[in-house]
């Protein structure tokens, strides 16, 4: 089966086929009231993939994320990154004219994305509904902390919490350290995907039925669905995995060695990947020995065979290591900076990375999306609304409203338009 990278997709529309040109939600329109990152994570993707995405931001001092660096001429580039591709409109929701103005947009849109703590937009009295009595076919897309129901319901969270109350944290570090945070905002995005997912499956279902759906994702379930080995291990033995660190809880080895200009990793699953190991590395010895003579040994024996391998993995250059390793089977890659993945060939190749002209910014790097498609292009090559509001006479006149009445809008305070 051929592989399609974004060079040869983007070469392929050259072509002429003018089906090719159009992206998969060309004709979708989305309001997104969304804030920070999980919500509108999902929302960037809504609009690489072709969808008409409109953000709701309040006048002033707009989505809390423009608060956040780094800044080119005050401009919040982590802003810009998650709200790339947006139109945007701000709206003062507390005012009753504002909140007309909310439920006219949700009649003229497939999709509402929001990440308010639960319950935030029924207060207003334009929640989930208001809004079907207007758009009775709507997706409705949410994403709270903790759900819409139960005693932690009314909470806020952020993607630390989340991840603490899951059990990812705890699940996460070497055994004998203190718990750590996994990585970036892990949670955040991975609840973004999630709802991603289940908006592209509710527009299929309304493809079908004609029918609008609610999709609900909580930010807990997201991080505890990321926890699926040691929920494993304690459905067979009763007790959860302990953290194991960099390495696999499993398999043995697994995990990162250190190498002599920084670390490599191995994944080690299978005996003949062992064997190759050893004699890769010109340790025989170790086949030998009988404290490594299987996996069930080699992982009860963890950290005298780290100690076994280092003694010859530090030795060597990483990707000496690699190169060597991967020579015979044996799966490893030596551990990158952002800086060598940047200057990679195949991240080169497969263009992960992108510049965006971005309005009072100039060009800006971003990350690509991941999701490719044979017969059809994305584009996250698309600036966001600088500042908020910065689409508002243009959104209000394609509802209809006239001149008169977008400045009496203006005029009260209900909405704002960017100057």
């Amino acid at each position: 089966m051929p592989s399609f990278g974004h060079s040869e997709i983007k070469a392929s529309f050259k072509e002429g086929e003018q089906d090719m040109k159009k992206r998969p939600l060309e004709g979708i329109k989305v309001l997104d009231f969304s804030q920070v990152l999980s919500a509108p994570f999902c929302g960037m993707m809504l609009a690489d993939m072709g969808a008409e995405v409109i953000k709701v931001e309040r006048p002033g001092a707009g989505d809390i994320s423009r608060e956040y660096g780094p800044y080119v001429n005050d401009i919040s580039l982590y802003f810009c990154q998650y709200n790339r591709g947006k139109k945007g409109i701000a709206i003062d929701m507390r005012s009753e004219e504002g909140k007309k103005v909310v439920l006219d947009l949700v009649s003229k849109v497939d999709v509402v994305v929001e990440n308010f703590k639960a319950g935030t937009l029924e207060k207003l009295g334009i929640g989930y509904d208001e809004m079907i009595k207007v758009n009775p076919g709507l997706i409705y897309g949410s994403i709270s902390g903790f759900g819409t129901y139960g005693p932690l319901s009314h909470l806020p969270c952020m993607d630390i919490i989340a991840a603490a109350r899951s059990g990812l944290v705890a699940q996460s570090g070497q055994a004998a350290d203190a718990p750590i945070k996994p990585g970036f905002s892990m949670c955040d995005t991975w609840a973004g995907l999630q709802l991603f997912r289940g908006l592209s499956m509710a527009l299929l279902y309304k493809q079908k039925t004609g029918k609008g759906l609610r999709v609900d994702i909580a930010m807990l379930d997201c991080a505890f669905y990321m926890c699926e080995a040691p929920v494993l291990e304690h459905s067979v033995t009763g007790e959860f995995t302990p953290r194991t660190g960099n390495h696999h809880a499993w398999y043995a080895p697994y995990g990162e060695f250190k190498a002599l200009d920084g670390n490599v990793v191995l994944a080690i699953t299978r005996e003949p990947e062992w064997e190759a190991l050893c004699l890769a590395l010109g340790r025989s010895d170790l086949l030998v020995d009988q404290r490594f003579a299987d996996n069930v040994l080699r992982v009860a024996h963890r950290e005298e065979l780290i100690e076994e391998l280092e003694k010859t993995t530090a030795a060597m250059e990483r990707y000496e290591l690699e190169k060597r390793l991967r020579g015979v089977g044996v799966p490893a890659a030596a551990v990158q900076s952002l800086a060598e993945f940047d200057s990679n060939p195949q991240t080169r190749d497969l263009k992960v990375i992108l510049q965006v002209d971005q309005p009072g910014v100039g060009e800006y790097t971003v990350t690509n999306t991941p999701i490719l498609f044979s017969k059809t292009p994305v584009d996250p090559n698309a600036p966001a609304a600088g500042h908020p509001g910065a689409h508002t006479l243009e959104i209000l006149g394609g509802l209809g409203y006239s001149q008169s009445e977008i400045d009496s809008l203006i005029g009260s305070g209900a909405v704002h338009q960017a100057v």
